[in-house]
């Protein structure tokens, strides 16, 4: 793997020689690299230890003040009536207080991830589809009780008791959030590479209609590892567009460099 990774980089002519390579040893270096491309989500979901403070600045800004005389006792929702509040709201879920004897789910969008609190619960709501409840009192300690009077009469205590138990949640399933979310970048890398590589080796099978796709594709997939590094670069250490468009341009180059050596065999072969 190694040596096609120098070839790649330093002598492009090279990559004609591994066209015959397995086409499963193929895929899993594209793979590889698109492993590396998350590397950055990886790190940022280890070194993750709790909310921003800007986030929660942002947090404090959006969530509704509730006027209603609501509050949490012992992990309960317990309102002096019958209220439907909506609490916070993000662009991929939003937060509601439901003190009514029972959910009427008709009242909520079905289009959104919805979390509702009610009673000693809480439900998620997917797009229309009610799939778990969860009980208050498997959150942590430190909002089993929340007066929501205090977000106006004592904030700093109701904030602090909201984001210390938010914390906590948040770090407890970091291991099952972080995976998903490292997994499903990794996924989407690799079809991102997939399909460039596929639409590149099309091309390249148009103008060099005698070469198999097979080999077109594997040639593809080692000619563009400049390209799957700069972007691992880009994403990891943010580099300006002025770098790498100077890197792209490199890239380019030795991909105009085997594509050259190709037409020069092929030459020779007729």
């Amino acid at each position: 793997m190694f040596k096609r990774v120098r070839d790649s980089l330093v002598y492009p002519k090279e990559i004609l020689k591994y066209r015959k390579d397995s086409i499963f040893f193929v895929l899993f270096y594209l793979v590889f690299f698109a492993i590396l491309l998350s590397t950055k989500s990886t790190i940022d979901v280890i070194k993750y230890d709790g909310l921003s403070e800007e986030y929660k600045t942002s947090i404090i800004e959006k969530m509704t003040v509730v006027n209603q005389d609501c509050e949490l006792v012992s992990a309960k929702l317990v309102c002096d009536g019958n209220y439907l509040i909506k609490l916070y709201e993000e662009p991929i879920f939003t937060i509601y207080l439901d003190s009514s004897n029972e959910i009427d789910y008709s009242e909520y969008p079905s289009n959104e991830y919805t979390i509702i609190i009610h009673d000693e619960d809480i439900n998620f709501y997917l797009y229309g589809i009610s799939t778990l409840q969860l009980p208050l009192s498997d959150l942590p300690a430190s909002i089993h009780n929340l007066d929501f009077d205090d977000q106006v009469n004592n904030p700093t205590v109701f904030y602090d008791n909201l984001f210390e138990g938010i914390d906590e949640l948040v770090l407890d399933y970091k291991i099952i959030w972080g995976s998903m979310m490292v997994f499903i970048e990794i996924i989407i890398s690799i079809l991102f590479y997939l399909i460039f590589v596929l639409v590149s080796a099309w091309f390249l099978k148009r103008r060099y209609p005698v070469i198999p796709f097979k080999q077109t594709f594997t040639m593809i997939t080692y000619s563009s590892t400049s390209l799957f590094i700069i972007l691992t670069f880009y994403y990891m250490l943010e580099l300006s567009l002025f770098i790498i468009i100077i890197l792209l341009i490199v890239s380019f180059r030795q991909n105009g460099i085997m594509s050259r050596e190709i037409e020069k065999r092929l030459k020779k072969k007729s």
